[in-house]
Parts: structure tokens; sequence; C-alpha cells
């Protein structure tokens, strides 16, 4: 099955906006979206309004000459990555931290100072450089990431082993710390919500399949390039978030 853009953008946003924790107040409308794989006006409205997701999307679109900000190379770039991400120039990926972002107001100088040399020395606007690099929260809640928090952040994948009726369980590696560096852990199982009861993405689902999640529910299904793109993506944001 293949999801437009858009569809694909609100299978990533719907888990976090679920708990409240970023976007607006729109949950059971976003949930009939993802759910559905619907869109319409009202879909475009709703993701416009998350405050971190959207700036992003502005960025990668503007430096690819892509008029679309919700074309489904944008979505995947931002949330599983390719290589669009390496078009954005340092200087840009800064001034959108700074200023679209306002982090200038939300961290502290010094930090600002070590995020953008990080910046120049190869991070990438991809989700999880924004996960495991910006050391507060900037949805809703201004507090610090913790190793939980941030490992049901990122977007992760694993292989399907499980199929129920409102489970999807898998093997997968989560985010850990050791010798005080950002590693993948041990495998393990791990079951993931489904968007909704009537989830229409899951009917193209298999055991032995590899699928996307995010906050503890099952996202997409990823071919073999998705799942190398993510984990390389993520990895490169665990090498610079592992940095001091």
């Amino acid at each position: 099955m293949s999801i437009p853009g858009i569809s694909l953008c609100c299978r990533f946003a719907y888990p976090p906006n679920s708990l409240f924790l970023c976007g607006p107040e729109k949950q059971k409308d976003l949930k009939w979206y993802s759910e559905n794989q619907s869109q319409d006006k009202g879909t475009f409205e709703i993701l416009s309004q998350f405050s971190t997701l959207y700036p992003y999307l502005k960025l990668i679109a503007s430096f690819n000459n892509i008029p679309d900000l919700f074309d489904e190379r944008i979505v995947a770039a931002y949330w599983i990555g390719n290589s669009l991400l390496e078009n954005i120039p340092i200087r840009r990926f800064v001034s959108h931290l700074e200023d679209d972002l306002d982090l200038k107001i939300k961290i502290k100088r010094k930090d600002r100072q070590i995020l953008f040399d990080k910046i120049v020395q190869g991070g990438l606007p991809h989700h999880s450089f924004h996960v495991l690099n910006i050391y507060k929260r900037t949805g809703h809640l201004d507090i610090p990431q913790t190793i939980e928090t941030m490992d049901a952040c990122i977007i992760n994948f694993g292989k399907v082993t499980k199929i129920t009726h409102n489970l999807i369980c898998v093997k997968t590696q989560p985010l850990t710390i050791t010798n005080g560096k950002l590693t993948w852990g041990n495998e393990k199982e791990r079951c993931l919500i489904k968007q909704g009861q009537e989830d229409r993405v899951i009917s193209d689902i298999s055991v032995g399949d590899y699928v996307s999640y995010h906050w503890g529910y099952f996202c997409t299904k990823l071919n073999l390039n998705q799942v190398m793109q993510l984990r390389h993506y993520t990895e490169i944001s665990m090498h610079f978030a592992s940095k001091i």
C-alpha cells in the first residue's frame, strides 16, 4: 500500500498528538485521518499547527525546490530519512533552530553553541536529531528529555512476529545508554498499538515485515531501503548526541 505524503505524515504525527505532547487538540480528527487514510483541507490545517514538525517540512521543501510541503519525499525525509536532508545549508539549519523554533529563547547560549557545532560537523534536520540533540522538548512540555522519552520519541523499527486484533508485536532494539553513549540495546519484543480498531494500514502487514513505530504506536510498513535509511540517519543523530 502506497501512502500519500500527507497521510504518511498523519501516521507519525498522531501518536504524540494522542498523548497531548504536540500539535493542536484535534486528537479525534487526526486519529480519523490516520486510521482511515483520508485527507482533506482539515488534514492540512491540523498538521500545519504542529509547531516543530511544520517548520521542518518547510525547511526541507524550500531547499529541495519542492513546493508541496506534504510531498511524500519531504515527509519521508523528516520522519524516516533520505538524501533530501543533505541539501540543507548549515547556516539555514542553524537559523531555523534559532529563529523558526525560537531556541534562542528556549535554551541557553552555551547549549545552543554546542548544538550548532554539531550541525557544522554534519548534523542533519532529521526528526531524530531534534529528539536526541535538543535537551528540552519543544512541543507542549518544556522539560528535559530522558532516555525513556527519547526511546519513545524517535521513530524506530521492528520485525513483525505476531499480529492480534489490536496489537502488532515486533522484535526491535530499543535506545539505551552504554558508557555514557547512546547505543542500541539488546533485541526485545515490543507490542505496538494500532491507530484505531479500523486501522486500514494494518491490512498490508504480515509476519516477517518491517514496520516503524512512534510512542508505542504502529505507524507504517517499511521496505528494506527505508529500514536502512531510518537506521542510518538515526545513528548520525545518536553519534552527535553522544558527543560532549
